[in-house]
This record gives C-alpha cells, structure tokens and sequence, in this order.
C-alpha cells in the first residue's frame, strides 16, 4: 500500500515517510600510520503521522513493511499530547541530485584519500619530527527524501567531505596537542589547515606568563565557535517557547553589538538544500543585524506552539533517521570584518590570543562561562610571545559580544555549521597561576 491508501485505511490526518541512505568512506591514520579503512552502508525509513490530532512516530534501519511501520506509529501517538498541526502541502517536486559519488570506484577514492592523508602527515612532520599525527578523512553520499500524504515530494543528495588532523607530542616537561577540523560539501583546500597546526605548534614552543586581570581575548574563528554556539542556542524557536532564551521578547532591540551581523544562507556551505525535513522551503534569514534582534528561527511544531505569530522558517531538520526534526540553522554566517588576523594582533597591546579550549563549553544559555585555555598565546606590543599555561577566562557571552572590538576579514568553516571570522573581544577575566 501506499501512504495515501494506507491513510485512508486507518482515517488519518496525514502520514509523511522520510528516507535516508548514506554511504560513508572512511580512512584514518593513528601516530602517522594507517589504522583502519571503512566503507559503511547504511539505509532506514521514519514514518511521522496525525492521528486523532496526535503525533506518532517511528524509525528504523533496514528493510521494513510500511503498514507494520504505520500501525506502530499508530500505537505510540495515542500516549502523546494533542495539538493543531498539519504538513505542507507544497505540491512542487523540488529535486537536488547534484552527487556523482556512487559511480566511483571505491579503491581508487580509498586511494586517493590514503595519498591526501600521507601528503599532511609528511608536511607536518617536516617541521614537528617528534610529532605524533592523527590524521580522519570521511567522504559521505547522504540520499533524503521526504513525501507525505499532501501529496509532497522532495529528494536530497549530496556528498559532505570531512577532514580533522590532530598533533600530539610529549616531552619530559610539556604535552601539546593541537587540532583542527573542516566539513565541507567540497574536498576541501586543507593547506591553510596544515599551515595553522604547524604554525601554532612552533608558538606552543615557546612558554610566557600572562597577568591575571581583564585584557582584550581574541577568540580565532575555530575557539569562537564556542562562544556562537550559545548565541544559536539563544536564536532557537523552541528555546523561545520556553522562555528560556533571554532575548525571548527582544525582538527589533538591540542585543549585541553593533559589529554583529548573523544572517542564514540556504544556499551556502555543506548543509544547503532547498527544503528542510519537512517539507518547508529554506530561507534566507537576517538573525540579527547591526547587534539588532530580527528574526528566530522555527521548525514546524516550534511555531505551532506560538499560536500562528511565527511560521515555520524551514529549519526542521532531524539529528539523525531516529530522532523528530527540531529547529536547526542550515548555517549561520556572522559577517566579516575589515583586517586581517595578523593586523588585529598588531594593533594589541597586551591580550590573549585562545585557539582551544580544554574540554569546551556546555550549552549554558544563560551565557555565562568558566574555561580553561587549552591552546593560547600572550599578546605584547602587537606580537605573540608564546603559549600560556594554567590560565583560566571566565565571563558572560552576552557581555562580551556586546564589546566586540574587532572581527576579521576571513571567516571559516570548522566542525560546524557557522562560518565565522576571528573575534576580538572585551569583558572576560584571566586568570592564572
């Protein structure tokens, strides 16, 4: 049976059936040797229903029977809540089939990533000889398509490239391990990666104390992912319901500073497509412009929830096959600034450089925040002296990005979504040994 029969059969508001197929190719190096190839298959279905004005849902890996898939769904909507929602019925056969990845020899991509991951491990040992070199390159071919009872049908394929590379050495005195990171729907460009791990390697040679006090930081775009993730937190719909965002009801104020713009681009970076998971057309988003709040962004029972004042914004998009979309930025793109890194440096005084932290932020959305630094440089007269040890940075993030002092002119892809440029911000404390 099909959707429309088997929602006729069992007299349902609507069913919707998502599909996913990823084929994953995987190669890794541990201290610069081959560990392990991989090549992973993986194929599931989720069906999503309205039944008596009741969610159901349910998820699986593998072949499966639709109708048995519908009955269970069927089964687990009676224990949840009622509410007021239908699917899209956008009638529009959207389709991106933009992947060739299936049609290539899998040895010969095997190949060619062993040769890339060599290539990196040779170019860094050049330099850091002691050095031990993890280097993960994954080449993923997502398949997704969404129809639901509406008579909607949208597919999705696309291949995501990721690349991490990771130096570890330890001497009788010090241990440095630096990391990096990039995902992206491109082989990526990874020299410029390369060239920060050794740079920031032969920095991590040199040792410096910075004072405790409140000095400058410059977060790179890398450690200033930390910092955005609790400002996209901040901008989710369902946060918003909850009032547990503290920019709730600051919609058209001012919440940051005047040097930040935060706008979505759906057709953009790694994650872009045309509609969500779904059914939702993607949309161009102003978040915030000019430190001005204007826009959140929804997924389709975060703006039920609202009561019709919002719509769904198209940013329903699942975790995973096993998971319900929840709201999601296909990106979120902070706007560059005018110097380069290195002229902010120049321009310091005494500050802090931070490209790590130890152990990361947890998703505080109050904003407040207590870190270690992990990797991080003194800043003196416009020069980084050498890395810093023992040192702590504790402030709010709100209050710091409201007395941002410059942002660069080069944004970055890392592990995430945001493509962010370097931050030079006021208001945190450092604290040291």
């Amino acid at each position: 049976m099909n959707l429309k029969q088997l929602q006729k059969k069992y007299n349902l508001i609507a069913i919707e059936l998502y599909t996913q197929k990823i084929s994953e190719y995987k190669i890794s190096f541990t201290a610069n040797s081959l560990k392990q190839t991989e090549l992973i298959h993986r194929a599931g279905k989720a069906i999503r229903l309205l039944n008596n004005k009741q969610i159901g849902f349910v998820a699986n890996y593998g072949d499966s029977d639709l109708e048995e898939a519908v009955l269970n769904a069927i089964e687990l909507s009676k224990y949840s809540s009622s509410i007021e929602v239908d699917f899209p019925t956008n009638k529009q056969q959207e389709s991106n089939l933009n992947s060739n990845l299936n049609q290539i020899n899998p040895n010969d991509l095997f190949s060619s990533i062993k040769s890339k991951c060599t290539q990196i491990i040779e170019t860094i040992l050049n330099t850091a000889s002691q050095a031990l070199v993890d280097v993960s390159f994954d080449v993923s071919n997502h398949y997704e398509s969404i129809e639901n009872t509406n008579e909607l049908f949208y597919s999705h394929l696309n291949n995501v490239y990721s690349l991490s590379i990771n130096l570890r050495e330890t001497n009788e005195n010090d241990f440095i391990e630096i990391f990096t990171c990039i995902v992206d729907k491109n082989c990526p460009d990874y020299s410029p990666y390369i060239h920060e791990v050794i740079e920031y390697y032969k920095l991590c040679k040199k040792q410096a104390k910075i004072k405790t006090g409140s000095y400058p930081i410059l977060f790179t775009s890398k450690a200033a992912k930390e910092l955005l993730n609790i400002i996209e937190l901040a901008l989710n719909g369902k946060q918003v319901n909850e009032k547990s965002s503290p920019w709730h009801d600051k919609t058209g104020k001012k919440v940051l500073s005047n040097n930040i713009t935060i706008v979505q681009d759906p057709t953009f970076g790694y994650m872009a497509r045309e509609l969500d998971d779904e059914g939702y057309k993607t949309q161009p988003l102003s978040l915030i412009r000019n430190g001005v709040l204007e826009n959140f962004y929804w997924d389709l029972l975060s703006s039920i929830k609202t009561h019709d004042i919002h719509k769904s914004t198209g940013n329903g998009f699942k975790p995973s096959l096993t998971s319900q979309p929840e709201p999601t930025l296909l990106n979120m793109i902070v706007a560059p600034g005018s110097k380069s890194l290195n002229e902010i440096i120049k321009n310091i005084k005494y500050g802090l450089l931070i490209d790590q932290t130890m152990g990361g932020l947890t998703s505080n959305i109050s904003g407040d925040i207590s870190l270690n630094v992990d990797i991080g440089f003194l800043i003196e007269n416009g020069e980084l002296i050498g890395r810093v040890k023992d040192t702590m940075v504790s402030g709010n993030i709100y209050t710091a990005l409201n007395n941002v002092i410059e942002l660069s002119n080069e944004s970055k892809f890392y592990w995430s979504n945001t493509y962010n440029p370097d931050m030079l911000l006021d208001s945190f404390m450092i604290t040291t040994k």
